[in-house]
């Protein structure tokens, strides 16, 4: 990202208030995804069953094992990406105040 808003609004690379606000509403979006992943995590998938073991109980048991790893997987993925989004927002907010600032300084 190019700091010079003066070269960013040339180049069409001028951040607006909408950009930053759409941002934002894709972060709330994440957010409600991470928040509902989370608490449906322990029932998404079952315990296995621990009264009678078969072969068929023991590859039951370890493909909830390799889910739950995805699961957790899928869960580390969506934090980042929050934490991803949030810098990116911040970047956007300040570029957009240094705009203002620049065309400010022109008038």
């Amino acid at each position: 990202m190019d700091d010079d808003p003066l070269l960013a609004a040339l180049t069409g690379r001028a951040v607006t208030a909408d950009q930053v606000e759409g941002a934002r509403r894709h972060l709330l979006m994440l957010r409600s995804l991470l928040d509902e992943v989370r608490s449906a995590w322990p029932g998404l998938l079952p315990e296995p069953a621990r009264t009678w073991r078969s072969g068929a109980a023991d590859a039951y048991a370890a493909r909830l094992d390799e889910l739950r790893v995805l699961l957790a997987g899928a869960a580390g993925a969506l934090a980042e990406a929050e934490a991803a989004l949030e810098v990116r927002i911040r970047r956007l907010e300040q570029q957009l105040d240094a705009q203002a600032e620049a065309a400010a300084g022109f008038r």
